[in-house]
């Protein structure tokens, strides 16, 4: 009980902190009068799905992945609800955001196939779970 309790408290940490950078980021931007940019889109985006890979540590990767893309298209359909057009660059950026977040995780996987593990993934996280392939 007591080292699921101490596995949580760093995770909250480290998306509060993440959360924190990215407001931080996010109003250094805005502050600067660019708050229409793209940079700032990639940046929110980026810490939206950034901060749900870290908050759901369980949730598969790619069920946090297709949630950001439906978020991204919903933000990017948001403006016509109020009669303003949408913005293809701002998509694109929300987009770029995502994949930032996503491409490392995805890259992970890759190199594992490379090194010849092809095993089912209840059987990887068993192993792990042993401490590794002594």
């Amino acid at each position: 009980m007591l080292a699921g309790a101490a596995l949580r408290l760093p995770r909250f940490a480290t998306a509060a902190i993440a959360a924190a950078l990215a407001v931080a980021a996010v109003a250094l931007l805005t502050a600067a009068g660019d708050a229409t940019s793209v940079a700032v889109h990639t940046l929110t985006f980026y810490a939206i799905t950034a901060g749900a890979y870290v908050v759901l540590p369980f949730v598969r990767r790619g069920d946090v992945l297709m949630a950001s893309v439906w978020l991204v298209l919903a933000a990017g359909v948001a403006p016509c609800v109020i009669g303003q057009e949408i913005s293809a660059p701002f998509m694109f950026a929300n987009m770029a955001g995502v994949l930032m977040a996503a491409a490392p995780i995805y890259i992970a996987r890759l190199r594992q196939l490379a090194q010849g593990d092809t095993r089912e993934a209840r059987f990887r996280r068993q192993i792990e779970r042993e401490g590794g392939l002594d």
